[in-house]
């Protein structure tokens, strides 16, 4: 019989394309200063969505991830979750976004990505939340499931997170 008990903390992450014609670096920052006191930034160089996000965002778009160095309760998913949901619609122009917000956490044993879309391999939570395991931990070191997203495939990333988790 398994025992309940508290999951171990978590470092949440945002990862978020923006159109840098309609949104600058600076408003990025205090978007996350917000909500992280302490964090790293990363620009990844793989980025194999920009495409398909220029047909609603439009074609200056850059990536950028921002860690939390603080490690938090798992249950706070859902709450950045509708924060990051509650961003992009506020950013929005003439209803298409101008930036776009993944919301996640790195844990020791997975990383995982909050998403308002269902499927058979997510997670319902609350509030039209579901959870997405995006890579398992094995072997010293973070490793990708046939899902995983194109933008999160690349060792670049995988480097990133598998550097937060310790």
């Amino acid at each position: 019989m398994s025992k309940l008990g508290t999951p171990t903390d978590v470092k949440y992450f945002f990862s978020i394309l923006y159109n840098t014609q309609k949104v600058n670096e600076k408003d990025i920052k205090k978007l996350v200063d917000s909500q992280f006191s302490s964090y790293t930034n990363f620009f990844p160089n793989f980025n194999p969505l920009i495409e398909y996000y220029s047909k609603e965002m439009g074609t200056s778009l850059k990536r950028v991830i921002f860690c939390s160095t603080k490690w938090s309760p798992r249950n706070r998913l859902v709450h950045y979750k509708l924060w990051a949901t509650e961003q992009e619609n506020q950013t929005a122009c003439l209803a298409k976004r101008c930036l776009n917000i993944d919301v996640g956490y790195v844990a020791k044993e997975q990383v995982v990505l909050a998403t308002g879309k269902p499927y058979s391999h997510r997670i319902y939570l609350e509030h039209g939340v579901y959870a997405e395991l995006v890579y398992f931990y094995q072997n010293k070191s973070y490793h990708k499931v046939p899902w995983t997203y194109p933008d999160y495939q690349d060792q670049e990333k995988i480097d990133f997170f598998n550097k937060h988790r310790k």
